[in-house]
């Protein structure tokens, strides 16, 4: 009881100080909550986790921002990259690499900045998509399976810097427009509207756009690869009507229900789906 108490307060109060700090600088309120938005409290590879992970070859990628851990499977099939969601890591894709590497798929995994093994304190969809773009212009993999913020940084990546050498893309629970996240992470904490405004001026000066104009959904049109989309009714974390949001944009789409796996959606149905889609 004493911890869903904290899980429920801890929020709250970081609401009260942003709303606080707007009183005297609002700018210095949206700078404050945009720090808290941004900077994952898990995520980082946990002892049980080095086992598997160890079975990869292991690489840093070297950026202007610090290091993205990559881990590779080799195999001699086509190249897939795997791409995590907010407060995970390259783990998470053990229960869909195991069958992968059954059928000698070529398999790259990295971990998002300020997650896993890669370096970094702070994580935005925009930088994690500058990430994607330099793996996956070194090893140029025809298929990209990507989850829950991992799938709106991929789509903002291939928006960007659209790669004619992916041929399928696999998006698992993304979610569709960023206004809906902002304002989840309002309700949560109860900042003013004082402070909602801050953060969409901070967001356009630092990556020139408004909250409400980062929306999956348009990022989507001119991606010419096949696209699998999968989601689940009993997803708390994203709505599922991002799903058909993001399809009907898409010229070449197909989606799928889980009746299982929430929002994590890493179960035998799922591998089902997708292994037959690949």
């Amino acid at each position: 009881m004493l911890k869903s108490f904290l899980n429920k307060a801890v929020p709250k109060l970081y609401g009260f100080y942003f709303n606080l700090i707007s009183l005297f600088s609002q700018e210095k309120a949206g700078k404050k909550a945009l720090h808290v938005f941004s900077h994952p409290r898990a995520g980082k590879i946990q002892p049980f986790q080095n086992e598997f992970l160890n079975t990869a070859r292991k690489q840093k990628l070297i950026t202007e921002e610090g290091f993205v851990q990559l881990y590779h499977w080799k195999g001699q099939g086509k190249t897939i990259l795997l791409i995590h969601g907010w407060e995970s890591n390259s783990w998470r894709w053990k229960y869909l690499i195991d069958p992968l590497r059954e059928l000698d798929y070529n398999i790259i995994s990295i971990d998002a900045p300020a997650h896993g093994a890669s370096s970094g304190t702070d994580f935005t969809a925009v930088k994690y998509s500058r990430e994607i773009k330099k793996v996956i212009e070194l090893y140029q993999p025809e298929i990209i399976i990507a989850h829950s913020v991992g799938a709106m940084a991929t789509i903002y990546q291939e928006s960007q810097h659209p790669h004619d050498f992916i041929e399928k893309i696999i998006l698992l629970g993304g979610p569709d427009r960023f206004d809906k996240i902002m304002n989840g992470y309002q309700k949560l904490t109860g900042f003013n509207n004082k402070v909602y405004q801050a953060i969409d001026d901070l967001l356009l000066k630092t990556y020139g756009f408004h909250i409400s104009e980062f929306n999956s959904a348009d990022f989507v049109q001119d991606i010419n690869a096949q696209v699998l989309l999968i989601h689940s009714k009993q997803d708390a974390i994203v709505s599922y009507e991002s799903m058909p949001s993001i399809a009907s944009r898409l010229k070449n789409a197909s989606t799928y229900t889980s009746k299982t796996g929430g929002h994590s959606l890493h179960t035998p149905e799922v591998v089902d789906q997708i292994l037959a889609f690949l």
